[in-house]
């Protein structure tokens, strides 16, 4: 339950107010986590983080209007304490062919096992988003092989964005949402994790005439594909073997499971409760879908995806 927000401006030119355009993504981006708020960008060829353990609407975000890309996260915790700034996304990470910065939304269960069985190093941060980091740069590269591989090793709920210091974005689609917008005149792309993020952010910003009017397109993703946007605007795709966890939820996994051994069906029913209510859901609507036989992650998906009546 995190969010990613970013976009790539490939027009070569000042686009008015995108700090504005980031803060607005950001604060809407906040329902699905407000414990971290990162983001990360390039500039002179260096790659630049910027995250404190604050709600996106404690931080206001300041960057030049010239800008070719960002990537942004809004956390809700679950492994490793957001405490410790290093645990909050994005991360940093390097190759041998570009340096790069990663955000991820979901859980991954098998990042212990992975650091075994491939001895990446041990690090301080806790998080197991991390492991996806280790992974790429156990490749020594940034490309659509390097990330394939990357995607078909981790096991969980994800999607990843990554930013690399040329300013390519790769967007990494497994289950959760990811949603794209294009502004052909402005020569820009805009993500969010879902449509209705996307949209009232757009509407909180400058380019809200536009959206208004229009003057915008969709940008399809869909499960099991990697999508670079490259720094010049095209768009190029590769496909990855999505693994479903099918039958399986995130607190059957014990103390194996990337949420940590304290972390309970009810703690995520009562984080689901907690954080429904800012897409207007009250938390006996969440004990009604319960009882109707819905899991948590099929009403995760229909509080943020879906429109109708409990």
């Amino acid at each position: 339950m995190c969010g990613l927000f970013g976009f790539v401006n490939y027009s070569n030119k000042d686009i008015k107010g995108l700090s504005d355009l980031t803060n607005a993504l950001a604060e809407h981006s906040s329902v699905r986590g407000t414990d971290a708020t990162g983001i990360s960008f390039i500039t002179a060829g260096i790659v630049r983080i910027v995250k404190e353990a604050k709600a996106a609407e404690n931080i206001e975000f300041k960057h030049p209007d010239s800008l070719k890309a960002l990537i942004g996260h809004t956390r809700h915790s679950t492994q490793g304490s957001e405490k410790r700034n290093y645990n909050n996304h994005p991360f940093y990470g390097k190759t041998k062919n570009a340096r790069f910065s990663l955000a991820h939304n979901g859980v991954l269960y098998n990042d212990d096992e992975l650091k075994k069985k491939y001895k990446l190093p041990k690090t301080k941060i806790e998080t197991d988003s991390y492991i996806a980091v280790q992974l790429l740069e156990s490749q020594n590269k940034i490309c659509f092989e390097s990330i394939k591989y990357m995607a078909e090793k981790v096991e969980g709920s994800y999607s990843f964005s990554i930013l690399d210091d040329r300013n390519n974005l790769y967007l990494v689609k497994g289950d959760s949402p990811i949603s794209i917008l294009h502004f052909p005149e402005l020569k820009l792309y805009v993500y969010a994790s879902t449509d209705e993020i996307l949209y009232k952010a757009l509407v909180d910003s400058p380019l809200f005439p536009k959206l208004k009017n229009g003057e915008c397109e969709e940008i399809n993703i869909t499960e099991g594909e990697i999508l670079k946007i490259k720094s010049n605007g095209v768009i190029t795709r590769d496909r990855f073997e999505y693994s479903h966890y099918y039958g399986r939820n995130w607190w059957d996994f014990g103390s194996f499971c990337s949420l940590g051994s304290g972390y309970s069906r009810n703690n995520y029913i009562d984080d689901l409760k907690s954080i429904a209510c800012y897409q207007g859901y009250t938390p006996e609507d969440i004990d009604r879908m319960l009882a109707r036989g819905f899991s948590p992650e099929e009403i995760e998906e229909y509080i943020y995806c879906m429109d109708g009546e409990v």
